[in-house]
């Protein structure tokens, strides 16, 4: 055999090995084990009239993602479908879902398929009309030709579960995604519609609830409604799981992802500027942190997949968002542990706004050149913020504070404090937040007073705990060591009310701001609550004053109905907001509602963060360590660009200082965005600090043990 031949058997024989090595493997847990980067491209029918199959995947790669999800099934089958209830593009040139799938895995890149069972074409609908949803009127929604299902209904119940089995039984899909899931009442113009009153929904409560009729009122003071509530999430959980093990038939290294914790390994989410479009609000800044966090502080099993969607909301599905707020959504997924994901209607080729194009690839290939830092990582933060979507504003306004503050946080849903699939135990937390968390169990009660009795910190607000788990008002506080009596008295919200902040107040928060300001201002609802013996009671309630005219706008009543109750518990301690302060803060941003939060957190809790930044509080900042100890690193990311509802290129910030404890002897300090060293130097009480000199978009601060 002459060298020539020799030669190119050797060439052919890389080829190989490499196509292999790319080449994706079926493994279970890949969603855990594997840094990921996601691309969804929500194709919409007329993209396969030119699809590309090279420059489909090109288009992939550039970017550096290493998942694609793309639509499958469902409302439309991109694929040659044997089902009669199963809408086939009529546009499909080949079958494109098995070439996409098999070329993507050459690449190494995995595919996730989409599949929608919440509409179906009208002409199937028409046939089947048992499987439809029914408005308060007790009519069909259709719209542009898609009618709305029925969750209980044969199509979602059973039907989906076919175009399931025969999509999963051709394409080796390394997951699977479902997209409007569960009881929907709007349709994508954001009409409402009502509670479904079909008569398979019907049937089913009444035989659930033990003869219940639907309610036809979203009304939590209703107990129907509440019943119905419980209705919707266990009929919910029920479908899904029954999806659930037909996937899992098929191998557990299919990864199943959907807008909800049960029964997933991607719980999906997404950043988007729906409501702002809708509503008029700016989009909040915080909204990928929020969404990651409160994913990885919760379970112990899952991966979070959150989007930054591409467009602005359902209108404007073709106009892009700022491209400097999908890059900060992008990175903020990657400074709390998660990878980017970007999702965009039709194809990366075809968008016709490409501007943000650019900064995804630089957030993508940031990800990539350093993954092997950005995966497995776990935050080490000291304080816990429990959430509940039924307190969003006090939610976010106590968000606000602490990350304006650079106060390091984790999220957890409230419901899973007492749970087993949680990623630490609550005594790992020096402090937990309750922002207005008013839903709790006994057992949730108990497993609170247990961490505060054994040394735990508290910061309560609101209407905490007067509610049970499933929404019932209670009218009395279950949680029973906050230093008040169970029984409260509620205000409402009114212009011209306050609370006063004494002097003997000033001493207790020692924040240089009171010296100039003796109130703060409660335009929202919160408690009057009687302290107990032994309790420390703080700021004094002043009742509605006149707010006009100017002659007229003073007050002649300072009560000393406390707004703010620290008690001692036991080893631990509680501080008791009995307002909505976080509502407050989150609806002006007043300096006085965060500076009593603040005071509350550090002097009256004693809570000291061994991490310290000199920062404007518009650099976001964020703390992660290796699972080995090999490394930890602190993600910086400027919002200097934000003007009201715009998003502009940020302003450079410099000469940021940053001291903490590590973990081990520091070897060295660089940052990720050039590889460049960082000089440190070791300051009182072997902490150590770093002087990063400047902080454009964003950056990562990696220290090497």
């Amino acid at each position: 055999m002459n060298s020539l031949i020799k030669n190119l058997l050797v060439l052919l024989f890389l080829v190989i090995v490499n196509q292999v090595v790319a080449q994706v493997q079926p493994k279970e847990q890949w969603w855990l084990e594997e840094p990921f980067r996601l691309i969804q491209t929500n194709l919409r029918e007329i993209d396969a009239i030119d699809f590309d199959l090279d420059v489909y995947v090109n288009s992939i790669k550039e970017t550096g993602a290493n998942i694609v999800l793309i639509n499958v099934g469902g409302i439309v089958a991109n694929y040659y479908t044997d089902l009669d209830y199963q809408f086939q593009n009529p546009n499909l040139r080949f079958d494109m879902i098995s070439e996409v799938t098999e070329r993507l895995h050459q690449e190494g890149i995995r595919v996730i398929g989409r599949f929608d069972f919440s509409k179906l074409n009208e002409q199937l609908a028409a046939q089947q009309p048992e499987w439809l949803y029914k408005n308060l009127a007790h009519k069909t929604v259709n719209y542009n030709g898609q009618v709305h299902t029925c969750v209980n209904g044969g199509y979602q119940q059973e039907y989906s579960l076919a175009i399931l089995d025969e999509a999963l039984s051709r394409f080796p899909l390394d997951g699977v995604f479902f997209n409007m899931i569960g009881y929907q009442v709007r349709d994508y113009s954001n009409h409402y519609h009502g509670i479904c009153q079909s008569n398979a929904c019907r049937k089913r409560f009444a035989s659930w609830s033990g003869g219940m009729d639907l309610p036809v009122k979203e009304d939590t003071e209703d107990p129907v409604y509440r019943k119905y509530q419980q209705f919707k999430s266990e009929t919910s959980n029920e479908l899904f799981i029954r999806i659930h093990d037909l996937i899992k038939s098929f191998g557990n290294h299919i990864a199943i992802s959907t807008y909800t914790h049960a029964g997933t390994d991607f719980y999906r989410k997404e950043s988007n500027s729906h409501a702002a479009l809708y509503d008029d609000f700016v989009p909040w800044e915080y909204q990928s942190g929020h969404n990651v966090k409160s994913a990885v502080g919760s379970w112990k099993d899952k991966q979070v997949s959150n989007a930054a969607v591409h467009f602005y909301g359902y209108p404007a599905r073709h106009a892009a968002d700022a491209r400097w707020l999908t890059q900060q959504r992008l990175f903020q997924n990657i400074m709390y542990g998660a990878g980017p994901d970007f999702y965009c209607i039709g194809r990366l080729d075809n968008l016709e706004d490409r501007t943000v194009l650019k900064n995804v690839k630089d957030v993508f290939r940031f990800h990539k050149k350093n993954e092997k830092y950005l995966h497995h990582t776990v935050s080490g933060n000291e304080v816990l913020v429990l959430h509940d979507g039924l307190s969003d504003k006090e939610y976010k306004g106590l968000f606000e504070i602490l990350t304006e503050n650079h106060i390091l946080f984790d999220v957890m849903e409230h419901w899973c404090i007492d749970s087993e699939d949680i990623p630490r135990e609550l005594e790992s937390y020096k402090v937990i937040v309750l922002p207005e968390i008013s839903r709790l169990s006994h057992r949730q009660c108990e497993t609170l007073e247990a961490y505060v009795a054994g040394g735990g910190k508290l910061l309560v607000t609101g209407f905490s705990s007067t509610k049970d788990e499933n929404g019932t008002p209670l009218n009395h506080l279950s949680l029973n060591f906050l230093g008040v009596e169970k029984q409260y008295s509620q205000f409402e919200k009114e212009q011209g009310t306050y609370y006063r902040i004494f002097e003997k107040d000033k001493k207790l928060l020692q924040d240089s701001v009171f010296n100039g300001l003796d109130l703060v201002y409660c335009w929202e609802k919160g408690l009057h609550c009687n302290p107990l013996d032994g309790a420390e009671s703080l700021l004094g309630f002043i009742p509605p004053a006149m707010i006009g005219p100017p002659e007229k706008t003073y007050y002649t009543e300072v009560t000393n109905i406390p707004g703010l109750v620290v008690n001692e518990y036991k080893k631990g301690k509680t501080a008791f907001f009995t307002f909505l302060i976080g509502s407050l803060y989150h609806h002006t941003r007043h300096y006085g509602h965060a500076a009593l939060v603040m005071s509350a957190l550090s002097r009256l809790l004693n809570y000291e963060q061994d991490v310290k930044i000199s920062a404007t509080p518009l650099v976001e900042l964020s703390r992660q360590k290796s699972r080995n100890d090999d490394f930890e690193w602190f993600a910086l990311l400027n919002h200097s660009g934000q003007l009201g509802n715009a998003f502009h290129t940020p302003i450079e910030v410099r000469d940021i200082k940053i001291s903490f404890y590590p973990e081990k002897p520091v070897r060295t300090v660089k940052r990720l965005s050039d590889g460049n060293a960082l000089p440190f130097r070791t300051i009182a009480g072997n902490a150590i600090e770093i002087t990063v000199p400047d902080i454009n978009s964003y950056d990562i601060i990696l220290i090497d043990y």
